[in-house]
């Protein structure tokens, strides 16, 4: 299997594995260590995401140019989506750069941010988060969907294939799939109690969706 991977592919998974151990070893070892240092708002682990999400938004954005006179319009609207996707992602984790440039929040994200922050992923509706509900739940649900319906049904069905080809869905590789729940067993399952030990998962997962999207088993759809 290794040497059927592409040459970044090579590179970045051992990387992601290292940044794993190193998550995962820390919050063991040192879980104060890991919470307050490693995996603070704007620490380097928040800040990976960040990088995995932007370098993400920029594989998207050039799929959209590329490819807009050759796709069709659900391609192009399937890649600008993600697009948008991984840009309100990046600007949720810094929460717009508030932090960075020290921007107060107004009243109205004081009272029902969590963290008192201008960013969505943290609001409180009717005493439940927005993150738990809808970034947790819900996104949770729509991976393992994509993850576990999307890859196969594609190997086997020739409409669904079709179907996912037509709109420039890209398919993982089996690879990717046991790369997403090897992230989920360590980061979600064997250091679940230390928190904000899903900063971790994040971090990682991010680079697995750079790969998915970049190297596709279906990379051919997007060939020129």
């Amino acid at each position: 299997m290794f040497n059927s991977l592409h040459s970044v592919e090579k590179v970045t998974y051992p990387l992601i594995l290292l940044v794993l151990l190193i998550g995962s070893m820390t919050a063991v070892i040192s879980p104060d260590y890991y919470t307050k240092v490693l995996a603070k708002e704007d620490g380097p682990i928040e800040w990976l995401t960040v990088v995995g999400l932007l370098l993400s938004l920029c594989v998207a954005i050039n799929r959209v140019i590329s490819l807009r006179k050759s796709k069709n319009a659900g391609f192009l609207a399937v890649w600008a989506f993600l697009a948008l996707v991984c840009f309100f992602g990046a600007g949720e984790e810094i929460s717009w750069g508030q932090r960075i440039f020290n921007i107060e929040s107004s009243e109205w994200f004081k009272q029902n941010n969590a963290q008192q922050e201008t960013n969505l992923h943290n609001l409180i509706v009717e005493g439940k988060k927005v993150n738990k509900v809808i970034f947790s739940t819900l996104l949770g649900l729509a991976l393992l969907t994509y993850l576990l319906v999307f890859t196969f049904a594609y190997r086997k069905s020739t409409g669904f294939k079709g179907f996912c080809d037509t709109l420039g869905v890209p398919i993982a590789h089996y690879h990717q799939v046991i790369a997403w729940f090897t992230i989920a067993i360590i980061a979600q399952v064997l250091i679940k109690d230390v928190s904000r030990s899903s900063e971790l998962f994040e971090s990682a997962a991010v680079f697995v969706f750079l790969l998915n999207i970049s190297f596709p088993y279906n990379r051919s759809i997007f060939a020129k």
